[in-house]
């Protein structure tokens, strides 16, 4: 069971090992409170861009490399441009 104790001018809550094991919480993570109807929701803080590059890679799994520029060629870039 969690407990609210006094801290300075301020009120922290103590919260079990166990809990703070269970949800992935680490020392000095920066946290976020939410109200919600059913009370206080406590969640770790998301990093702007977080989890963009895993899906990036998901993404490109099923690309070509032809398949990346193939449909917008024209005579000009297969007969005249040097690369």
């Amino acid at each position: 069971m969690a407990h609210i104790i006094h801290i300075g001018n301020s009120f922290g809550v103590r919260i079990p090992k166990t809990i703070i094991q269970q949800v992935g919480f680490k020392e000095s993570m920066d946290l976020v409170f939410k109200i919600t109807p059913e009370g206080l929701l406590i969640s770790p803080e998301k990093q702007t861009r977080e989890g963009w590059e895993q899906k990036f890679k998901s993404s490109k799994k099923g690309l070509k490399k032809s398949s990346l520029l193939g449909e917008f060629s024209n005579e000009f870039d297969k007969n005249e441009w040097t690369w």
